[in-house]
């Protein structure tokens, strides 16, 4: 989805697979151990997603760049409309 979305060349993505796969690995890890508290886990998870977006971001152009934020943005508006949790200005 996000080769479409990001028109992302075959170069591209060929070097941002390992990346992607590493980090769903990281993430099922952290998921998977039950002795880290909630606080915890999120900050492993949270830290996990900003070193996996700055590798990321490292192989996209400018442009694209630019759209992996808003695909970014998009998906964290829709987990606060799911959740019920809507930011207060």
């Amino acid at each position: 989805m996000m080769a479409k979305k990001l028109g992302l060349t075959t170069d591209q993505q060929a070097k941002l697979e390992p990346i992607l796969a590493d980090r769903d690995q990281q993430v099922e890890s952290v998921r998977a151990d039950s002795t880290l508290a909630p606080k915890d886990r999120r900050a492993k998870l949270r830290g996990i997603n900003q070193d996996s977006d700055s590798k990321i971001e490292s192989v996209l152009s400018d442009t694209q760049k630019q759209q992996y934020e808003q695909m970014k943005q998009d998906r964290k508006a829709g987990k606060q409309q799911q959740s019920g949790n809507f930011p207060t200005s």
